[in-house]
């Protein structure tokens, strides 16, 4: 099974020490209120913290954890003078739609009435932006809005988006039956975001990335968003740049950009 596959292959070499990676003054392992029990957390602590970056792991709704996005935080942290808070959030197809969100959704307002950070940011690599985009326009609507977005790569849309490239297509179908299998409707969650709901946003991008086009349709609606491209990045720098010196490097720019856009 494709799903048992990533996990016991993929996650295990994602999670691998980043000799790059920063250190950091604090980390702390934390237990968040869930809306289905405790969730796993972890707390990276920025030399200079001008705000909070809620964080959520990519890996298509199915895979990755604290451990396999470690090195990106403390990445983050430091560059983007963020405290990050990152969660594992319950995985599909174990856990179905609207688990992820409802736990994405618990993390922004832990941070928000918890920790109370002077600024609050959501963000997330890949399938993670999906749950962070979603988290700010939860919050909006219940009167709590996010202070920005920060996106690296991200699949903005699980339901099927006009003119996708076939394969580009195939990968949201899949996971969205792993994810909201027998959900027929299109629900605001999974479908394509509306620009004029969205705080300020920034995006990072690879062109060698197909979610590039994400990222393109949603800055055609709203040109007030920053976005940051690395034209050789593939999808996942942020993850590879414990491998790859040119990954680390395009890494270190889009963060560096990252917190260009949010400066105070």
């Amino acid at each position: 099974m494709l799903i048992n596959l990533i996990r016991n292959r993929l996650d295990p070499w994602l999670a691998r020490p980043d000799p790059g990676a920063p250190v950091l003054r604090q980390v702390q392992d934390l237990a968040i209120p869930g809306p289905a029990g405790p969730l796993a957390a972890r707390l990276y602590h920025a030399p200079v913290a001008e705000g909070l970056l809620v964080v959520l792991h990519g890996g298509g709704l199915v895979s990755s954890s604290l451990a396999t996005h470690d090195g990106v935080c403390r990445r983050l942290a430091a560059g983007a003078d963020l405290d990050v808070l990152a969660v594992d959030y319950r995985l599909a197809p174990e856990h179905p739609y609207p688990a992820a969100h409802d736990d994405a959704e618990a993390a922004v307002v832990f941070a928000a009435t918890t920790l109370r950070p002077r600024r609050l940011l959501a963000g997330g690599d890949s399938a993670g932006g999906l749950l962070a985009v979603a988290a700010a326009r939860r919050s909006a609507r219940a009167g709590r809005p996010l202070d920005g977005l920060a996106l690296f790569y991200p699949l903005l849309a699980l339901d099927p988006v006009e003119d996708d490239p076939r394969l580009f297509r195939r990968s949201r179908a899949w996971m969205r039956r792993q994810y909201a299998h027998g959900l027929t409707a299109l629900d605001e969650d999974l479908a394509f975001p509306l620009a004029d709901d969205l705080p300020q946003t920034f995006i990072a991008s690879g062109g060698r990335d197909p979610t590039r086009l994400d990222a393109r349709r949603l800055i055609a609606a709203a040109p007030g968003i920053t976005h940051h491209l690395e034209p050789a990045a593939t999808h996942g720098f942020l993850n590879l740049a414990a491998a790859s010196r040119r990954a680390a490097a395009q890494s270190d720019r889009a963060i560096a950009a990252l917190k260009a856009a949010f400066a105070p």
